[in-house]
C-alpha cells in the first residue's frame, strides 16, 4: 500500500468512486441529492484537473498493489476576521472513498493518516470534516481514527421536496 498525491490522470478512479458515493447519498437522502438523470457528478474532468493544480486543495491517492484505489480530496479554509472566533487554518476532508474491492485492507486510514501529516507538517491548527446522520460506517470509521463532535447542524424538514 501507497500514498500518494494525485494527477490529472487519476480523474478516473476518483470519478468513479464519487459516483460510488453520490450513489450512497442519493439512497440516505434522496429529499437533498439529485437523481443520477439530473446530476452531472461533483467534478468533471476539467474541475478535477483544476483543483489537483489548485494551491488551496490536496488530492491523496491510496494504491493497493500498485493500482489506484482510493483518494482523499482535502480542502484549505483559512477563517479570519471574526469578532469571536480566533483566526486559523484547518484542512477541511471534503471527500474520500475506498474502491468496494479494497476495502478492510487500511486505505482509507491511511489517506486520512497522510492528511494528518500534512497539516502538522503545513501549520494547520485542525483537520475537520462532516458526515451525514445516516452514514453510521463512515462516523464509526472517523471516531475511530479520533474524530469527535465539534459542532452539530440540525434540521426539521417542513416542506416537500
Amino acid at each position: 500500500m501507497m500514498v500518494r498525491r494525485a494527477g490529472p490522470e487519476d480523474y478516473e478512479l476518483v470519478g468513479r468512486l464519487l459516483e460510488e458515493i453520490l450513489d450512497l447519498h442519493r439512497d440516505g437522502r434522496p429529499d437533498l441529492f439529485k437523481a443520477k438523470e439530473d446530476s452531472k457528478g461533483k467534478y468533471s474532468r476539467e474541475e478535477f484537473e483544476e483543483l489537483v493544480k489548485d494551491d488551496k486543495a490536496v488530492i491523496f491517492i491510496a494504491e493497493d498493489e500498485g493500482k489506484p484505489a482510493g483518494y482523499l480530496i482535502c480542502k484549505i479554509i483559512e477563517k479570519g476576521g471574526n469578532p469571536v472566533l480566533k483566526d486559523l487554518r484547518t484542512l477541511y476532508l471534503d471527500d474520500l472513498c475506498v474502491d468496494k474491492n479494497s476495502r478492510g485492507k487500511g486505505l482509507g486510514r491511511a489517506l486520512m493518516e497522510a492528511a494528518e501529516d500534512y497539516a502538522r507538517a503545513n501549520g494547520f491548527y485542525n483537520v475537520t470534516l462532516n458526515v451525514w446522520g445516516f452514514n453510521a460506517g463512515a462516523r464509526g470509521f472517523y471516531e475511530r481514527l479520533g474524530y469527535g463532535v465539534q459542532r452539530c447542524e440540525m434540521e426539521k424538514v417542513v416542506g416537500k421536496q
